[in-house]
C-alpha cells in the first residue's frame, strides 16, 4: 500500500513538473558590467551588429599583458534568432550548427554588446581542439 501511495505522489509531482522542465530557464536582465561572468564555459547569446541574437560557448579566456587584456576564445552557432529567450530555447532544445569552430574577441570589443550568460558548462575535448590547433600554430 506504501509503495502506491509512494509511487502515484511520484507520478504526480512529475506531472507538475514537466510543464517546467519543456521550457529554457528565464535568462537574465542583465549581464556582468565588468565582463567577470565571461568564463570558460559560458554560454553567451549576443546582439549581432547586422541583427539578430547568435549563440556563442567561451572555449577558453587568455589574459594577455597589458595593454591588451582578455581574449575571449569563442565557438560561434547558427541559426541566429531574435531574442534571448529564443536564444535559450535553441540551446536547451540544441538545434544549433556551428557557424565557426573558433573565434578570437578582445573583452573589450564585446563589452559593448547587448549579451547574456545563458549557462555554464564543462567544455569538451571536441570543442576545444580548434583553439588547441590555433594556440600550436603561434608556437612555430
Amino acid at each position: 500500500m506504501r509503495s502506491i501511495a509512494l509511487a502515484a505522489a511520484v507520478c504526480a509531482g512529475t506531472l507538475t513538473l514537466a510543464p517546467a522542465c519543456d521550457r529554457a530557464p528565464p535568462v537574465p536582465e542583465a549581464s556582468d558590467p565588468t565582463g567577470k561572468d565571461l568564463v570558460i564555459g559560458a554560454v553567451v547569446a549576443a546582439a549581432e551588429k547586422s541583427g539578430g541574437i547568435r549563440l556563442y560557448k567561451i572555449v577558453e579566456v587568455e589574459d594577455l599583458p597589458p595593454p591588451f587584456g582578455r581574449d575571449l576564445h569563442m565557438i560561434a552557432y547558427d541559426p541566429k534568432v531574435q531574442t534571448f529567450q529564443e536564444a535559450a530555447e535553441l540551446r536547451r532544445k540544441g538545434n544549433m550548427t556551428v557557424a565557426k569552430d573558433h573565434l578570437t574577441v578582445r573583452l573589450v570589443n564585446f563589452m559593448p554588446r547587448d549579451h547574456r550568460v545563458l549557462s555554464n558548462e564543462p567544455v569538451s575535448d571536441e570543442e576545444r581542439a580548434p583553439y588547441i590547433r590555433s594556440y600550436q600554430s603561434r608556437q612555430r
